[in-house]
């Protein structure tokens, strides 16, 4: 599903889209173009917020949570500078968070790469299932989410800018949304 020997942990912007396991409709609804957070969307929030502090290379330039998926539009860099600036793009959210302490060769090689895609996505989707499990009080422990994820490396500003808006705008094209189940 990956691009192949890429580094999903080197300077790129990446596109990344997680859905909620069968699609179920359960971080919130849209009312009047806008999204209204259930409790478990305000999780999907908080953790995603928390995610934006922490993570010092990492620009988060726009996000989106729906009914049953949520978008990222996320920079990795290597320096401060950013790799698609433009005065017309408005910034959703962003913050600078602190990198993962790198583990020795052999924890390495049985682990994802320290401050990858891959290394993001799977611990924001164990905190926030682990967190929606005990709200609901669900014995069964079932992840919240489908078991993978869709990325996409923006390679130039048009797509960038294309993405962004389509993130921007997700909650008003609600009714025509591909992943849109209802």
């Amino acid at each position: 599903n990956r691009l192949k020997n890429w580094d999903y942990s080197s300077e790129a912007i990446y596109f990344i889209t997680l859905v909620s396991r069968n699609r179920e409709c359960i971080f919130g609804v849209i009312e009047n173009d806008k999204m209204v957070l259930s409790d478990k969307g305000k999780i999907i929030e908080k953790e995603l917020l928390k995610s934006i502090t922490i993570r010092e290379r990492w620009f988060f330039h726009n996000w989106v949570i729906m009914p049953n998926h949520i978008h990222l539009l996320i920079e990795i860099k290597l320096d401060s500078s950013v790799i698609f600036p433009s005065s017309n793009v408005e910034t959703h959210c962003s913050a600078s968070l602190q990198c993962a302490s790198l583990r020795d060769t052999e924890t390495q090689k049985l682990s994802r790469k320290p401050n990858s895609i891959s290394s993001f996505v799977a611990a924001f989707k164990s905190v926030t299932t682990k967190q929606i499990i005990e709200l609901i009080e669900n014995k069964d422990g079932e992840s919240v989410w489908q078991s993978n994820y869709h990325d996409h490396i923006v390679r130039n500003y048009n797509s960038f800018d294309t993405i962004y808006h389509y993130i921007k705008n997700n909650p008003k094209n609600w009714n025509s949304d591909s992943i849109n189940i209802d």
